[in-house]
């Protein structure tokens, strides 16, 4: 990454990030905006404190050697007990939004702090590109002009305005430095005075790569946002989504979807002033404290690697585990996409034994089935029957369909069964309602799901395919075929069965493949470059 100057101070060079490079994560903002943010370094000490162009490229307009700071909106804040808070509270030392201004139009922070220097409890401020001193810290402007008045020097009294940022020393009332950009100027700072070391730092209980942004958009708290190189970015995410220590080319796969995802969603939180936020509304962001030499090596490994189709970025959906076959994405959602066809996982199977509850069921009694309906806003009668109607080609449930003592069916389709239910993915059956004679008592089915009947007309066809089975009794009466009160959904993997299994990517790489092979398996016909 180049060197550049910064635009006004000439002893300690600022770096500068070229377009593309890095990405915007929203840690916190909307309703979790801050009116206080602490940072700590723990590799790499001090940090430098600026601002990034229109082209990217940051520019440092001041630094500090302190290893602990806060950055606090300009308005009154307050200390106690070691902590910021916005709210006034009986016996907490106030840092307020009014200052006496000692003199303006320094060339450059050193000679800012060199003047500072001068005067108790006095500090730099950058306001619009201008260099001033500014000492005090008073809640109003009474009180400033009452110190003015006292002052034995010539000062002004200085108000900040509603985007401006003050940098503390963290747990104490003493202000380092003060920031004002304005509403396009947002304020930046990048940990690490020795560029020798790559830089990680704590925040909110975090370890994080890269820059901070504090930005106070339309003049209210600080929204915090991580601005971090792809490559460190897809480190951290993948450990989040796989083990360290699963087999370095599904690692490398994983890096590959997230790298892919995070390029072709740039522009999602555009409106928040950032390109992603850090939870799974995105991608699961908690910083680097999961990271390792391989999370690190597959990113690396696969740099500016994306998968492609038909000339655009893929969207690259993964899961947990397929159960047995991933699925066409619309029997899942509703769109088809060509490169998300489901097909039968020869791989998955073989490390079944590893994946947590790869086997499951689950019970309803009908009475719960009735009220789960009803609390749907279904008006049904008692629950006499619930089957899964339909299976897609891949043997994946599609349809599961409830009948109630009336004979009403009630059908729900693709994801929207699977989430009905809470089940873990859509890849089950269902058994249960009793036991249905057969053959005069000499065979019982503990499920019509695949049973055969002969017709009135010699014809042989499924029974209860679109409706409920009905019997006939001893005495000659047609009833429907039911008994018993439960059912049982018995089934295999978890997730949305769409894209690429990551434990199925787990056993391709233990059986040798490549996570080029393991990509272009799970997504059909797409290309990587």
């Amino acid at each position: 990454m180049a060197l550049c100057l910064g635009m006004v101070l000439t002893s300690v060079p600022a770096r500068a990030a070229t377009v593309g490079e890095t990405i915007g994560i929203g840690l916190y903002y909307g309703e979790t905006a801050m009116p206080s943010a602490n940072l700590e370094n723990e590799i790499g000490s001090g940090y430098y404190m600026g601002y990034i162009d229109e082209a990217g490229a940051f520019f440092s307009v001041a630094y500090t050697g302190k290893t602990k700071i806060s950055m606090l909106k300009t308005q009154n804040m307050y200390l106690k007990d070691g902590k910021y808070s916005d709210e006034k509270s009986d016996g907490a030392a106030v840092i307020g939004c009014f200052h006496l201004q000692v003199g303006a139009g320094y060339a450059s922070y050193e000679e800012a702090l060199t003047a500072a220097a001068q005067y108790p409890g006095a500090f730099p401020a950058w306001v619009n590109g201008i260099y001033s001193v500014r000492m005090g810290s008073y809640a109003t402007r009474a009180a400033a002009e009452e110190a003015k008045a006292a002052s034995p020097i010539y000062v002004d009294v200085a108000e900040t305005s509603a985007y401006g940022i003050n940098v503390l020393e963290t747990k104490t009332d003493a202000i380092l430095f003060q920031f004002d950009g304005g509403e396009r100027m947002p304020f930046v700072v990048q940990p690490g005075l020795d560029e020798s070391v790559k830089a990680a730092t704590w925040f909110k209980g975090n370890r994080y790569y890269g820059r901070f942004r504090y930005e106070r958009r339309d003049g209210n708290d600080l929204t915090v946002t991580n601005l971090i190189e792809m490559d460190d970015y897809i480190n951290c995410v993948i450990s989040q989504e796989m083990s360290e220590g699963w087999p370095l080319e599904a690692l490398k796969a994983q890096a590959v979807c997230a790298r892919t995802y995070a390029e072709s969603c740039r522009s999602k939180h555009k409106k928040d002033g950032f390109d992603l936020c850090a939870t799974v509304h995105c991608q699961a962001y908690p910083g680097m404290g999961r990271t390792g030499e391989n999370t690190a090596a597959a990113a690396l490994g696969t740099s500016g690697l994306h998968a492609w189709y038909g000339g655009e970025l893929a969207e690259t959906v993964y899961f947990s585990s397929d159960g047995g076959a991933t699925e066409n994405s619309e029997n899942v959602w509703s769109k088809a996409i060509p490169y998300l066809r489901g097909k039968t996982d020869p791989y998955e199977a073989a490390v079944a034994d590893k994946i947590p509850n790869y086997h499951w069921s689950k019970s309803f009694t009908k009475a719960e089935l009735a009220e789960l309906l009803r609390s749907k806003g279904y008006q049904c009668g008692d629950i006499v029957d619930f089957r899964v109607s339909a299976f897609s080609d891949n043997g994946n449930a599609h349809t599961i369909t409830f009948t109630d003592s009336a004979g009403k069916h009630y059908s729900f389709s693709k994801e929207k069964a699977k989430l009905l239910l809470g089940l873990r993915s859509m890849r089950y059956s269902v058994s249960g309602g009793g036991q249905y004679y057969v053959d005069d008592g000499g065979a019982a089915l503990g499920s019509m799901n695949g049973a055969y009947a002969i017709g009135a007309n010699g014809t042989v066809a499924q029974v209860g395919t679109g409706s409920m089975p009905y019997i006939i009794t001893a005495g000659g009466t047609e009833q429907l075929a039911v008994a018993g009160d439960s059912f049982t959904v018995t089934g295999t993997g978890w997730g949305h069965n769409v894209g690429m299994s990551q434990w199925g990517a787990y056993a391709m790489a233990t059986q040798g493949k490549s996570f080029e092979e393991i990509l272009k398996f799970y997504y059909t016909g797409i290309e990587l470059h």
